[in-house]
């Protein structure tokens, strides 16, 4: 195995409590709003797209029926955005720990995928990468380190081709001023997170600073009761970043590999509008076109990635309707392009994360059972 590890634990008290009746109330209501929100969206375009006078859904279905093959693509695309997440875990865990464990590799990057897109902010996906490796042969350094140091990647490439797309510019007829002015702010709060984490894993005695006052101020709330367990937890969390971090990125070949594969996903991911559009013959397929209208999806994505519903949703489904609206001229093109885009853009991952949570539960009884025979 490259370099030491030490367990991480969590900073949290042993003997915090349950959340309280109040907020699971509060954590239902919120769930529930948020999909009142979601199909209220849904529904709006819907009515909105099928309640002209030149509505043919049969020309729809046509259309789909004679670009079929640009919905292979598009599954393409969703694909090559789960392989690439899976190859950069892979060999993120084969840098720190020596081991060949691909098949943990893509379960990790295909269930983080699933717990970001159910989670407001996509909030759950790291924790719950870090549990799984810890949990399935990856020691606690490299298991808190890789999903850490895969995010960065994922974020820092994205900020950079968001940064090309503001510099290249879109018109405003297309992305309006106040969205553009909205996703330069999105953008930086995007990449701000990740910095945060990175920065402090090289620089630990900032890092200490800072959750040494974090820790006083929660102390002052009384929401922590041990000030001093906190902070050695805290502490010895960042020093085990830096020491894997390290090893993760002081590696050329790790580092420039897992930047190309995160080039990989954020473009694959924005390219699913063009190729959309090429479903309805709304286009015709140039790589101009494709640059523009990749361009102007990294511009809506920073715009909505503030909004903190799972996936972005209702704040994506309305914006790329509008966007689909300006090209997409017959009836029922719209709402119908917006969801075929939503569905793997979005909603193949949550059924990839159910398919492989699935699996994993039979294979476990499987293995049970053969356990209980022997």
């Amino acid at each position: 195995m490259n370099g030491e590890t030490t367990n991480t634990t969590n900073i949290t008290d042993s003997n915090s409590e349950q959340p309280s009746r109040k907020k699971r109330v509060t954590k239902i209501v919120f769930t529930a709003l948020v999909i009142l929100v979601i199909l209220a969206v849904i529904a709006f375009t819907a009515v909105s797209d099928f309640s002209g006078e030149n509505v043919s859904l049969s020309r729809v279905v046509e259309m789909i029926g004679e670009n079929w093959y640009y919905l292979l693509i598009l599954l393409g695309l969703f694909a090559s955005t789960i392989i690439a997440e899976a190859v950069k875990f892979f060999i993120m865990i084969r840098k720190t720990t020596g081991r060949y464990m691909f098949g943990t590799a893509f379960t990790c990057a295909a269930l983080g995928k699933f717990y970001d897109y159910v989670t407001p902010f996509g909030s759950g996906g790291q924790p719950f990468q870090i549990y799984y490796l810890s949990k399935h042969g990856v020691d606690g350094g490299p298991a808190g380190a890789i999903p850490i140091g895969s995010m960065f990647l994922i974020q820092f490439t994205f900020f950079v081709c968001a940064i090309v797309s503001f510099i290249v510019g879109v018109s405003t007829e297309i992305v309006p001023l106040y969205i553009q002015i909205i996703a330069y702010f999105g953008s930086f709060c995007y990449i701000s997170v990740s910095l945060f984490l990175v920065v402090f894993s090289f620089l630990p005695k900032a890092g200490h600073k800072v959750i040494a006052w974090g820790v006083k101020v929660l102390t002052k709330l009384r929401i922590c009761k041990n000030p001093d367990k906190w902070i050695a937890k805290g502490n010895n969390a960042i020093d085990n970043n830096k020491k894997n971090m390290g090893i993760i990125f002081h590696s050329k070949r790790v580092l420039i590999i897992g930047t190309l594969l995160s080039f990989v996903f954020n473009i694959a991911q924005c390219s699913m509008p063009y190729f959309t559009l090429l479903l309805f013959d709304a286009v015709t397929p140039s790589w101009s076109l494709w640059f523009d209208i990749t361009r102007v999806t990294f511009f809506i994505y920073c715009a909505i990635t503030i909004v903190p519903t799972p996936g972005n949703s209702g704040a994506a489904d309305g914006t790329f309707y509008g966007l689909f609206s300006r090209v997409l001229t017959v009836a029922g093109t719209c709402f119908t392009g917006m969801m075929i885009w939503r569905v793997f853009s979005f909603y193949s991952y949550i059924l990839l994360g159910v398919l492989v949570t699935i699996i994993i539960k039979i294979a476990s009884r499987v293995r049970a059972k053969q356990s209980s025979l022997l």
